[in-house]
């Protein structure tokens, strides 16, 4: 397995209530995914919500001064996380309703570094 695959598996494995964790590209495709049986789309969650980082970061045609660094989507029944590895590059979290937001955000901050000095 590649240290990409490797670091994903590990994240749903240590946070409480991950379903899938994705490296996924600034254009919402992502690079590799790691999920534990899931009926949805990855695919169509990563370009969703990179859609969401490009609206935050370009409203109404004007660019912000700071690149978004995480978003956190939460819903009834499942919680986004989001976060920045690099310009190019993110990393997606997808908790269940009662996922942990903390751990997730923790283990997803720990992996960008990991997986920054690989892209280098």
């Amino acid at each position: 397995m590649n240290v990409f695959r490797e670091t994903l598996r590990g994240i749903v494995e240590r946070v409480e209530g991950a379903q899938a964790a994705a490296f996924v590209g600034s254009d919402g495709i992502p690079v590799e995914s790691f999920s534990v049986g899931q009926a949805f789309s990855i695919e169509t969650v990563a370009a969703e919500m990179l859609g969401i980082v490009k609206s935050a970061q370009n409203p109404r045609g004007q660019a912000l001064a700071e690149p978004v660094r995480e978003l956190a989507f939460v819903t009834e029944g499942s919680r986004v996380l989001l976060s920045r590895v690099s310009p190019e590059y993110y990393l997606l979290l997808l908790l269940g309703g009662s996922g942990g937001l903390g751990r997730g955000r923790f283990e997803l901050a720990k992996a960008a570094v990991t997986l920054e000095k690989e892209l280098i």
